[in-house]
Formats: structure tokens, sequence, C-alpha cells
């Protein structure tokens, strides 16, 4: 009898923690802090400021020979010309420890953005930029505003 009792006793305990270890759905509290991460990182790129670029950047960034001075690079042009006013027609999608935030860089014409793809881990209650790249199009995007 004791046996059995341990027995039972075991996979109870086996089967309360497989239950607890089973994948929960992210929170959906995160959507609102993306969202401002988002909007922070946009009103750094208007300013065109490293330092507070950098603040958002994890050591992820740098070990990939990213940085803020790339990823300006990236939003204004190898000139620095273009005239950035947006990170705008974003989509976010997370897990409990990673973001990916697909968005269009755009200036004030209403001429389609350009893609581009922005990664972010949780760092204790901050979303911190690990890399960038420019994404590409949907094939169902149609970018041909000649019509």
């Amino acid at each position: 009898m004791r046996t059995f009792v341990s027995v039972v006793l075991s996979m109870s305990l086996v089967l309360a923690l497989a239950c607890c270890r089973g994948e929960k759905l992210p929170s959906r509290d995160q959507i609102p802090v993306l969202r401002q991460t988002l909007g922070n990182l946009e009103r750094a790129l208007a300013a065109r400021s490293a330092v507070a670029i950098d603040s958002m950047a994890s050591v992820d960034m740098v070990e990939l020979g990213l940085s803020s001075d790339s990823l300006m690079g990236l939003v204004y042009g190898p000139e620095r010309n273009f005239s950035f006013v947006r990170l705008g027609n974003y989509e976010i999608f997370y897990d409990r420890e990673r973001s990916v935030i697909d968005c269009e860089i755009q200036d004030s014409s209403k001429a389609p953005g350009r893609p581009i793809k922005l990664y972010f881990k949780l760092d204790g209650k901050r979303w911190l930029l690990t890399r960038f790249e420019v994404a590409k199009r949907d094939s169902a995007d149609v970018s041909d505003t000649s019509r």
C-alpha cells in the first residue's frame, strides 16, 4: 500500500510540474509597452540622437556590428538626406522574451515607406533593440503608385 501511495504522489507531482511548465501566452500588457518603445525609437531617430538610440540597444546589437550610426544610415540613407517623419504601418509580433516589429520608414510624401524589421528582447521590464534589417515587401504588396 505504501508503494502505491508513493507512486500516485510521484505521478501527481510530475503531472503538476508538467502543467506548470506548459507554454503560456504572452501578456497583452506588453502591447502598450512595445508601442511606447517604438515611439521612443521614432523620437530618437527624428532627433538624430545616437545617445538615445544607444540607450535602447542591447549588447547583442553591438556584437552583430550594428550601432546607432548604422541604424541612422539605414533610416536617413547614405547621404543622410532622407526626410524621415516616422516609423509607420507597424505590426508587432512577440512572445514572452522577444519581439519583432515590422514597420516602414516614412517621409512626408504619400509614397510607400521603406520596410524595416526591428528585433527586441525583454530585459527586465525594458525591451532592448537587438538588431534591425531591411525587410522585404510582401509579394502581395503593390507599391507601384504610377497607375
